[in-house]
């Protein structure tokens, strides 16, 4: 298929073409899972899968280059992928990290793909995702929308189809691959890394247990922080306890930041974030007035002009840059930050879907470069669920934060 026959969706968002290099790169896939208390049969899901697909055009794309040279989603007619595995024994967790060592063919599409794990009376369903397309929030909104498909519940409401530099006021940039004119090269969307060729990433996860759960939300509301800023500050010194690289460095910690409450746009699939960094240095603070500092230094993040300033330099950046190519293994090897925590908080999906009851939701899955740490985590029905990915990370990371989190 020529790049002329291929129809275009819109041109790529900066984050949108950071997440695509990332992609070409081997990293940044990420999963969500939840669990129902019932057997799901796999033609259901296959049909749920379609009808969500069919309403969002960011499920049906892929990532290439238009007649122009810009870097754009471009229409893809595949459907979602389905794996269906049988297996009493197998995690939730294990599928997931199965999913994010497999590289999207970005080229291809679509930038979606599901897994059905069904035991003798439940069925978990790993969906997995491109970062270009979406964004935690967003990959829920998706994982809702099965959920909703599968119950025969009404989908009727047309989708929304924002941008995040739109609703900022900021235009949307045009992102030109450098191949001349003429180039057949021009045509190849993206390269796709070998999966056998990519250090694997390892993936541990924990469940607290419901009553340290309510513990620890009450502690933190008693000390006047956020449990986001609890969790980090966790994290943090975790990290700093188990690296000697740390008593010379500073460690970065890089927390996303969701813009769709703050900028008003309805929950939809799509990019809509920005980032906090929160630096970390060996001392003698204060476990809470570490957890405060860390809420302060995110909330200076939390704002419309700093989302715009993030963006418009990550934009400029890329304008400097002599290639795509040079872009992809810019953003690789100088990212600015050491370690990921992202929290989906408190998980607001229905606890039932007709007669599908959502038993677990556990927190995402994301694979980022090698050597980096991601932590994440996630409430729903009064238990907290944490995550830790890595290539190469600090080894026992999670489980620090664990006894950080019981001693306090």
């Amino acid at each position: 298929m020529t790049l002329q026959t291929l129809q275009k969706i819109r041109n790529l968002g900066t984050f949108e073409h950071l997440f695509a290099a990332y992609g070409e790169a081997g990293a940044m896939a990420f999963s969500v899972a939840v669990r129902v208390g019932s057997v799901v049969p796999e033609a259901a899901l296959v049909k749920a899968l379609s009808t969500v697909q069919a309403r969002q055009p960011l499920l049906r794309a892929s990532v290439g280059w238009d007649e122009d040279r810009v870097h754009a989603f471009l229409v893809s007619e595949n459907p979602i992928p389905l794996t269906m595995i049988a297996s009493h024994k197998m995690q939730w967790h294990h599928v997931a990290q199965d999913e994010v060592n497999r590289p999207f063919s970005s080229d291809a599409g679509p930038l979606v793909r599901a897994v059905a794990l069904t035991g003798a009376s439940e069925t978990t369903i790993v969906l997995t995702f491109h970062h270009s397309v979406a964004d935690g929030m967003a990959a829920l909104f998706v994982m809702h929308e099965v959920l909703v498909a599968l119950s025969g519940g009404n989908l009727n409401d047309p989708p929304s189809a924002d941008l995040l530099e739109e609703r900022l006021g900021m235009p949307l940039p045009q992102f030109v691959r450098d191949t001349p004119r003429g180039d057949d090269s021009r045509s190849a969307a993206s390269s796709t890394p070998s999966q056998a060729d990519l250090p694997r990433a390892a993936v541990k996860a924990i469940e607290l247990k419901q009553d340290l759960t309510e513990r620890l939300i009450h502690l933190a509301k008693s000390q006047g922080v956020t449990v986001n800023s609890m969790l980090t500050a966790a994290v943090g010194r975790a990290q700093l306890s188990l690296d000697d690289r740390w008593k010379s460095e500073t460690l970065r910690v890089m927390s996303p930041i969701d813009f769709k409450g703050f900028l008003s746009i309805p929950d939809q699939v799509g990019l809509f974030l920005s980032i906090a960094i929160t630096p970390f240095e060996q001392g003698d603070r204060e476990f809470w007035a570490e957890a405060l500092r860390v809420g302060q230094q995110i909330d200076k993040f939390r704002s419309k002009e700093m989302a715009s300033r993030i963006i418009g330099d990550l934009a400029k950046r890329f304008a400097d840059d002599a290639s795509y190519d040079a872009s992809r293994e810019r953003i690789v090897s100088q990212i600015p930050y050491d370690t990921v925590m992202t929290n989906f908080g408190l998980v607001r999906l229905p606890t039932s879907y007709g007669d599908l009851v959502v038993e677990r939701v556990w927190a995402p899955v994301l694979r980022s470069v090698p050597g980096q740490n991601v932590v994440a985590a996630a409430s729903f029905g009064g238990v907290l669920s944490l995550v830790h990915t890595s290539v190469g990370g600090t080894e026992g990371l999670l489980d620090r934060t664990v006894e950080i989190l019981q001693g306090l």
